[in-house]
């Protein structure tokens, strides 16, 4: 085999390596963003996250996981959060943060956009 043979298998190995790369970032990205509006949301900036993960994609996903605030007025309450990578939200339950939504309207977001898309605690 000559070297132009193997010039397109290369090639094609480097294009996947940098669509994976690209598709990291914008996961990354999302999850930065999320914790940004979720400190503001909870105005702690030293809160906590884990388990957060991002389902759907990236233009119609959602950054879901859980915040435990350490100061502010929701200080030692922990709870589930969702951030649309579309901008709406932040939103999290037990009235943590400054926008209101009934625990109710947050199970059912919880359900439908975290977990029936892949969210898995």
């Amino acid at each position: 085999m000559n070297s132009r043979h193997l010039l397109l298998p290369i090639l094609l190995i480097g294009f996947a390596g940098i669509t994976g790369c690209n598709d990291g970032d914008w996961r990354q990205n999302a999850i930065g963003a999320a914790e940004a509006k979720m400190r503001t949301e909870l105005s702690d900036p030293s809160a906590a996250f884990s388990r957060v993960q991002i389902t759907g994609d990236s233009s119609t996903g959602q950054t879901c996981g859980y915040v435990e605030a350490k100061t502010g007025p929701s200080a030692d309450k922990t709870g589930r959060f969702i951030v649309y990578v579309d901008g709406a939200g932040p939103f999290v339950e037990h009235h943590m943060g400054l926008k209101a939504m009934t625990q109710e309207r947050f199970d059912f977001a919880w359900e439908y956009d975290c977990v029936k898309e892949g969210y898995k605690s």
